[in-house]
């Protein structure tokens, strides 16, 4: 396995640092023919906790712990690089007949994001003890790891997954812009909660809605020192304030669904775009970059760890992503793979 570039992991005598966030793209070469789900999430998300278990067992344990948020996120089986502008998923190809066909020797691509230095430092030590030998069970289909991408690829920074960076790093930005697009790569929803007939789920991203599940995830996952409370803020009082002083300018989105076994997903893809249209320089304002750059990393929705809502906050004037990691840097120690 190649690995494309180094960054402050947990090492003998180094320490991980706390707040970091991290996003990995893994390239994964078919060992034998077959087919893999459309809705893959939950084969993709149990073979990344086996890799921590294998890694880190009281980890492992920790991240089965029910009813609590999970600092990770996966995507779905993707056919096509990174940087291509079509869906993750393949999500209209694969929606018709719910599987996808891989040949013996394809190549696919898989991102998993990490909002925890712990579980980073696990994750990619393993990867780099087992490089040669290490391999994943997707559905039916066993795949090799060929290649792991920390950061962005030369020449490429505005079309990259991969990233690096840090809560407090995101939050040095606090000059509030006037519009924000998000693009959603993967199928999105919003679940507000189970009801007598089933689970609610919302299709359309109100401003509020995604503002406040980004505000949740942060508190969630973000130092002490840095969380809304710090400003006497909470995530309902962004929900309110984004429904009150945003507006949606521009959408673009479909929606589609993902046919499983038991039970298939449906969401919404595509980009909107919202205008502040109160006071740009109002408090709850100023953290509002700080939270459109944080999808990049935690996803947007229900059901992230599974690969749905991956997303990211992209420039309105050329499309360029908001988000680019650090330059990576060399860990004293790590060895050169």
């Amino acid at each position: 396995m190649s690995q494309d570039s180094f960054l402050p992991v947990q090492t003998d005598g180094v320490p991980a640092r706390e707040g970091e966030l991290f996003s990995l793209l893994l390239r994964l070469h078919a060992l034998d023919a077959g087919e893999v789900a459309a809705n893959s999430g939950p084969h993709i998300q149990a073979a990344f906790l086996d890799i921590v278990r294998q890694s880190n067992p009281t980890l492992s344990e920790w991240l089965h712990t029910p009813n609590q948020r999970r600092p990770y996120t996966v995507s779905l089986l993707n056919g096509l690089h990174p940087s291509s502008s079509a869906p993750l998923a393949d999500v209209d190809m694969a929606a018709s007949h719910g599987k996808i066909p891989v040949k013996a020797g394809q190549i696919f691509w898989l991102r998993i994001t990490l909002l925890d230095a712990t579980i980073f430092s696990s994750f990619f030590q393993y990867l780099l003890l087992k490089a040669q030998t290490l391999t994943i069970r997707i559905g039916a289909v066993q795949f090799s790891i060929g290649r792991l991408i920390t950061a962005p690829e030369p020449g490429n920074t505005s079309s990259s997954w991969a990233a690096y960076s840090s809560f407090s790093q995101l939050r040095s930005v606090q000059s509030a812009g006037k519009h924000y697009t998000f693009e959603f790569r993967t199928p999105t929803a919003f679940s507000k909660g189970q009801k007598m007939w089933g689970k609610q789920l919302f299709l359309f991203p109100t401003p509020g809605m995604v503002f406040e599940n980004l505000a949740r995830q942060w508190d969630s996952f973000a130092p002490v020192s840095a969380r809304l409370a710090s400003a006497d803020l909470t995530p309902k009082s962004i929900e309110l304030w984004c429904d009150e002083q945003m507006v949606v300018t521009h959408y673009a989105l479909s929606t589609s669904y993902l046919s499983a076994s038991r039970f298939g997903q449906i969401g919404f893809h595509g980009q909107i775009t919202y205008e502040v249209k109160g006071n740009p320089v109002a408090p709850i304002a100023t953290w509002l970059p700080s939270l459109a750059r944080f999808a990049f990393f935690s996803g947007i929705g229900y059901k992230t760890t599974m690969g749905m809502g991956q997303a990211r906050w992209v420039s309105r004037v050329n499309g360029e992503p908001a988000v680019r990691g650090e330059e990576p840097k060399m860990v004293e120690g790590q060895p050169n793979t």
